[in-house]
């Protein structure tokens, strides 16, 4: 598949691998010439967690002045040419594509709600307007969190709170599946532990793009007792999770562990679409952790896997048309368990292929974002 561009407005991406200096070296200049002397509006880097971020953040802040930069450690990272891990990849959106933005590093450590509340009011403050008064047709938010402090719920509800109109998508910074730290960027500051957020106007049509390649399985399953603070069940139905899982699924309590969560994850079914919800690990006394949090007396349903590489092309070819059948660029993120699934299936290229040459980049999550926090995933957005 070979998807038109709109030349004159079209993004720049890049990749690169090797030291900071040279990888950041390399990615600029890649940026700068897809840009063919246009200025950018806002750039979103991501970044192998084996580099130390502040060897990325200034030098990337300071080869694009004026524009909102921001980015993240990644568990991969890829673009329309390739993916990979260990490197950096990175796109420009132009002026023209972006109209104006603005962005803020909220600090989550103390307070999450304070924190992203802050982030809030300095984009608000930035554009001179609450973000609850923009037009939502003309308007997006993207969102950068830590990924390894349960935070994203709280995150995403105080910036829908803040936004309720607007779509807001993004995904989880990883560490290479070290699950140590995490970081995110804005400008030359970085955070252990926080959420970079980018509202931008757009000058072109965009739409989001969601694909989890699963369908339902015809099990449900209503949570009936949580661990909250922990994203973990105890109970299905008042029986022990594990029990419960097994049973929906079809196999002994023995074999639940991470092939099965990987093949069977949960999903909130909402209009026929699962809104996944990806089991972590089994925990005593026959619990099941997840990657999101499963509040008491959510009702999923056991799914099915199908064909990730497929679902991702026909999710991109609707966006695409829904944006004039002409696409300028793309931000994606992917969820590590559908990198994994990837690998084992050596599709990573034909994943890239099914972008139809857009100029995207993006990298491979902890989590993603979109109407709330997902698993197992892909959430993105094309520009037209």
């Amino acid at each position: 598949m070979s998807i038109a561009t709109h030349r004159d407005l079209a993004a720049a991406s890049a990749r690169a691998t090797g030291p900071a200096p040279d990888a950041v070296r390399a990615l600029v200049a890649q940026l700068h010439d897809g840009l063919g002397g246009r200025t950018a509006g806002a750039v979103l880097w991501f970044a192998s967690s084996a580099y130390d971020p502040a060897d990325l953040a200034g030098p990337l802040a300071d080869a694009f002045p004026g524009a909102s930069v921001l980015g993240c450690s990644t568990a991969g990272e890829f673009s329309d040419d390739g993916s990979g891990t260990g490197g950096l990849t990175a796109v420009a959106l132009p002026e023209g594509m972006v109209v104006r933005s603005a962005v803020a590093l909220g600090e989550l450590a103390d307070d999450v709600a304070a924190g992203t509340d802050a982030a809030v009011a300095a984009v608000e403050a930035g554009l001179g307007e609450p973000l609850r008064g923009l037009d939502p047709a003309r308007h997006l938010a993207l969102v950068l969190i830590d990924g390894l402090h349960a935070s994203e719920e709280l995150v995403n509800e105080r910036i829908g709170n803040a936004a309720p109109l607007l779509d807001v998508v993004g995904g989880s910074a990883g560490d290479d599946l070290r699950f140590e730290s995490t970081w995110v960027a804005v400008g030359r500051t970085v955070s252990r532990h926080g959420v970079a957020l980018l509202v931008l106007e757009a000058g072109v049509p965009f739409r989001v793009v969601k694909s989890c390649a699963f369908s339902s399985a015809g099990h449900r399953l209503t949570v009936t007792r949580t661990d909250a603070s922990a994203r973990t069940v105890l109970e299905f139905d008042h029986l022990s999770a594990v029990e419960a899982y097994a049973a929906a699924v079809g196999i002994e309590t023995e074999c639940v562990d991470a092939t099965a969560f990987m093949r069977h994850p949960l999903g909130l079914m909402i209009d026929g679409e699962p809104w996944l919800r990806s089991p972590r690990a089994v925990v005593d006394h026959g619990g099941i952790a997840f990657y999101a949090a499963v509040p008491v007396g959510t009702v999923v349903e056991v799914v099915d896997a199908g064909d990730l590489v497929a679902a991702t092309r026909e999710a991109v070819h609707d966006a695409v048309a829904a944006v004039g059948g002409r696409a300028g660029g793309a931000v994606m993120f992917n969820c590590i368990l559908r990198r994994l699934q990837m690998d084992a299936e050596h599709s990573a290229p034909a994943f890239v292929e099914a972008f139809g040459g857009i100029p995207v980049a993006g990298f491979h999550t902890y989590g993603e974002t979109w109407l709330g926090h997902v698993n197992q995933t892909l959430t993105g957005v094309v520009f037209g």
